[in-house]
């Protein structure tokens, strides 16, 4: 990742957090420490945002929870070209008057592009993707109750009782924080709980997941390979990657992004 690429990632989440750890900005920009360290000085230097102990803070912090992983905004610049790519492979196993599942997150906010002209009843927890359903196609959109977390532009909720609950989707659609022979992973409880019930709703489990997120691993499980149907992912992920989703049956597209993909924006 280029130096300007960093520091703009870096001023987001700042943005977003007002505050963000060396910790956190190694794992999400995947970049030495003495590199971050390095940033964080220039930005400083520049008065673009303030240096303290463990990470960096907004020159205005405000207080609010947050979700761990990487928000909304910031993601959407990352791995475009892939994920439109994903995002067209997906849409292709998809067939009209179908009912599904479309789990928040940037990678599944490419698939709305590709669902013009289906007739479908769409169940989802994410206000971009319901937004750009509406203003898009004439598909069905429900969305769940819950409490708005503004970095991940999802609804959440801790209650059993939700509209979940009342919907049946032919396919799951869903991004995650890391894939690998353990399982699917996410790396905030909220957003466990929130996928294990609507893995409960749904017969067919489709992970759509850039080759990076192959590499990358969390405490928190979702659920195991064998609950998995198909993983898109992109044409850089590695035989070695791919083999213990192959034992475990499960149907592998590998999608490659073309030029227009990796020129567009997730918007």
């Amino acid at each position: 990742m280029l130096e300007r690429e960093r520091h703009h990632l870096i001023l987001k989440l700042v943005e977003e957090r007002s505050f963000v750890g060396v910790a956190e900005l190694l794992e999400l920009l995947d970049a030495s420490e003495a590199t971050i360290r390095r940033d964080i000085n220039t930005l400083a230097e520049r008065g673009e945002l303030r240096r303290i102990r463990g990470g960096a803070e907004a020159l205005r912090p405000r207080l609010q929870s947050h979700l761990v992983g990487m928000p909304f905004s910031v993601s959407q610049d990352i791995a475009v070209g892939q994920k439109r790519a994903i995002a067209r492979a997906a849409a292709a196993l998809i067939n009209k008057g179908e009912s599904i599942i479309i789990n928040g997150g940037t990678t599944t906010f490419a698939l709305v592009e590709f669902l013009a002209d289906h007739d479908l009843d769409v169940l989802t927890n994410s206000f971009p993707i319901a937004a750009k359903l509406l203003a898009t196609s004439r598909n069905r959109i429900t969305l769940p109750g819950g409490t708005i977390y503004r970095e991940q532009n999802i609804v959440l909720s801790p209650f059993s009782n939700d509209t979940i609950d009342n919907f049946w989707g032919h396919k799951l659609f869903t991004g995650c924080y890391g894939i690998n022979r353990f399982g699917m992973m996410e790396a905030d409880p909220l957003i466990v709980q929130a996928q294990t019930k609507l893995l409960k709703r749904t017969e067919e489990v489709i992970v759509m997941a850039d080759s990076s997120k192959l590499r990358q691993k969390s405490a928190m499980i979702v659920t195991g390979l064998d609950r998995i149907s198909t993983i898109i992912t992109d044409d850089e992920a590695r035989e070695e990657e791919l083999e213990a989703f192959r034992t475990a049956g499960i149907k592998i597209i590998l999608a490659k992004a073309t030029d227009e993909d990796s020129q567009q924006k997730l918007a």
